[in-house]
């Protein structure tokens, strides 16, 4: 008997060797091991098989696609956000660029636009979604004159509900080299909104630093600085901060040292934001400096403005597996506004600032001031 006919005859017994009994299974073997020769494990194992149910793959073309173009300019807009945080952003950019005669969709398109899921965008992106993750160069030097005086938090520490909490860490722009002078930039970012500013200096020193922040103090944040959280940095561990932070009620904490998840928020921040627009090459003159406190300025209103920032609300542990849940992303405007503590005042200015801003054309403005960056 060849092969095909064995196959045929054990086929024609997988129905019935599935619904019979044990004691009847063993008979219906011993027949089938008489006739085909196949021993009895191998017959267990192919008569489990048959019959092979064929899966039926049914083709549809997926209606996101009459808005494929759309969405690919939206996601470029968001600076290449993840689906989970663009698909609440899209009615925002949409309403937006209209605004400013920017992009004009149809109504059909608009509900299909609106309506689409996170895990869909991600699977119509999925073929473009290829990025390239440059690593840098840890340049902080630990400052032991004040790091015993200072209290310690951890990011389990963060409880504060309210705005004015942040967390602050300083980029290096000195290329391969140390040598000489170079522009550093100051990155603050605020816990409970994700409020992000940040200003560039010239040097690493304690009074430049406390500059930068007072600068971001005064001019940037829709907010009082109530306090700050830094690193074991030599630029934060001196006494010249901490008279400013006691001359303006202003609390301050640190983290503790090697350990960079103490300081997460700020972390995530000094790549999708400082490195990722600005790189990593060195950045040494004034003209430089003077470019980069100008895409600073562009990327606080594109940041805060246009893009979502999902906070962590629960962290469950259940042996080793650990469950963390998120709240909808919300860009830090939204958040701003949605807070009860902040005046009316400043959130009409906010409405104000927002109603002047067109997505498209600030993120064209940051990415030719990076090039421009380079070229130098």
């Amino acid at each position: 008997m060849k092969k095909q006919e064995r196959l045929t005859v054990v086929r024609a017994f997988s129905k019935e060797y599935k619904r019979t009994s044990k004691k009847q299974k063993g008979v219906l073997l011993e027949r089938l091991v008489q006739t085909t020769g196949y021993s009895r494990k191998h017959l267990m194992d192919i008569l489990s098989q048959f019959p092979k149910a064929k899966r039926i793959r049914r083709k549809r073309v997926s209606k996101y696609l009459f808005v494929i173009k759309y969405l690919r300019k939206l996601w470029a807009i968001s600076n290449y956000a993840c689906g989970q945080r663009l698909a609440p952003m899209i009615p925002s950019y949409l309403a937006a660029l209209r605004r400013h005669k920017e992009l004009t969709v149809t109504k059909e398109e608009r509900k299909l636009l609106c309506s689409i899921s996170h895990a869909t965008i991600d699977r119509l992106l999925k073929h473009e979604r290829k990025r390239i993750n440059l690593k840098g160069r840890s340049r902080t030097k630990p400052g032991t004159l004040l790091k015993h005086q200072i209290p310690i938090r951890t990011f389990a520490d963060w409880n504060e509900k309210q705005p004015g909490f942040l967390e602050i860490d300083t980029v290096h722009h000195c290329g391969d080299s140390l040598r000489g002078d170079y522009v550093h930039t100051l990155d603050t970012t605020d816990v409970f909104t994700g409020w992000n500013e940040c200003r560039a200096f010239m040097g690493k020193s304690e009074r430049n630093t406390v500059e930068a922040l007072e600068h971001i103090k005064q001019n940037k944040l829709p907010f009082p600085m109530l306090g700050i959280d830094f690193d074991t940095g030599g630029e934060f561990v001196n006494y010249h901060l901490i008279r400013y932070s006691d001359r303006n009620k202003i609390s301050y904490t640190r983290a503790r040292e090697g350990k960079k998840n103490d300081q997460n928020y700020i972390e995530q921040q000094n790549y999708s934001v400082v490195r990722r627009f600005v790189g990593y090459q060195r950045l040494d003159t004034p003209e430089q400096l003077q470019m980069l406190n100008q895409m600073y300025d562009l990327l606080s209103d594109y940041q805060n403005f246009f893009q979502p920032v999902m906070r962590l609300k629960e962290k469950v542990r259940n042996g080793t597996k650990v469950t963390r849940r998120y709240d909808k992303p919300k860009t830090a405007y939204q958040r701003v506004l949605a807070d009860k503590r902040i005046t009316q005042e400043a959130k009409k200015k906010l409405r104000e600032r927002y109603s002047t801003l067109n997505p498209k054309r600030l993120l064209l403005k940051i990415t030719s001031l990076g090039k421009k960056l380079s070229k130098r």
